[in-house]
């Protein structure tokens, strides 16, 4: 598995092949490539998620590369809370969730929902490549900072050329590390079937109500879907609700959720979208409390 992680060239984002000349991506592939248990992870990781992003980056018509930038933002853990407070696969800030119609209410955090949330990521990441004129590394960095620091960063300098924006150090970063992410992990491939099947169900309804309409357990719904916050779905809105495929009721073929990041405090971190560092030592990415409303797992 490590051959096919570390192998050749990867069909990548359509940028140049000698922008990966560059040192700041130079340093990033070392570095993955000097720990390439870490890759490995992420991909494994990835496997129940990419057979539901695929069809959704299609539709877009948008990279298939793109399936690796939650690699980056949460180790493909859909339960990562980072201390600023960005949540999910793909780190979304509330006010982000919520301009790109994340449902956010008692019972029910969508971010935490991996359908919803990479629905909303990935319009938002099409509606950032529009505004930047095609630009991936701009749209990259303002996914990471903000269309509007990225912006004003462009009328400071005067350039709208990436390597040359006065941005925080942390998106400087970023942006080589899923250059490098993507490069080494080739193009995404749903290899399996999937193992959750999504429902989309209308509110108001009790879970033990919609559990007995799918068939499972209270208990089960809340293992497969770590956006509910209750007992209730109170809102009238529709609702993103996974079921697993299988009849067995283990952990095989399923990644449980744990509030953890991909890698323990005070070491070298991947995830750049809160407190990680680069190279050296790092705190926690993420919080290892539960989410606020959360009981606990």
């Amino acid at each position: 598995m490590l051959a096919l992680l570390l192998g050749g060239r990867a069909a990548a984002l359509p940028l140049p092949d000698s922008l990966y000349q560059r040192p700041e991506i130079q340093r990033e592939l070392d570095y993955l490539r000097r720990h390439p248990a870490h890759l490995a992870r992420v991909r494994e990781r990835a496997e129940n998620w990419l057979p539901h992003l695929l069809p959704l980056l299609r539709e877009r018509a948008l990279p298939a590369s793109l399936a690796w930038l939650p690699a980056v933002e949460s180790a493909y853990l859909p339960g990562a809370l980072s201390p600023a407070g960005a949540a999910g696969l793909w780190q979304l800030m509330p006010a982000t969730a919520e301009r790109f119609g994340v449902p956010m209410d008692t019972g029910f955090d969508g971010r935490f929902a991996p359908l919803t949330a990479s629905r909303a990521a990935l319009a938002y990441l099409a509606w950032l490549h529009h505004h930047f004129d095609g630009d991936w590394l701009l749209a990259l960095a303002a996914y990471n900072a903000g269309e509007g620091r990225v912006r004003r960063a462009m009328e400071r300098s005067g350039s709208r050329d990436f390597w040359h924006l006065p941005l925080p150090e942390e998106t400087r970063h970023y942006v080589p590390r899923f250059l490098a992410v993507q490069w080494l992990l080739r193009p995404p491939r749903a290899g399996t079937a999937p193992v959750l099947r999504e429902h989309r169900v209308e509110g108001p309804v009790s879970l033990p109500q919609l559990a007995a309409r799918l068939g499972v357990t209270v208990e089960q719904l809340k293992r497969w879907n770590l956006a509910l916050k209750g007992e209730w779905l109170s809102a009238r809105r529709e609702y993103s609700i996974l079921v697993k495929t299988t009849e067995q009721d283990g952990d095989d073929g399923f990644i449980r959720i744990q509030p953890q990041p991909l890698f323990m405090a005070r070491t070298a971190g991947l995830d750049l979208s809160a407190a990680g560092g680069l190279f050296g030592e790092a705190g926690p990415a993420f919080d290892f409390a539960p989410p606020p409303g959360w009981p606990g797992y």
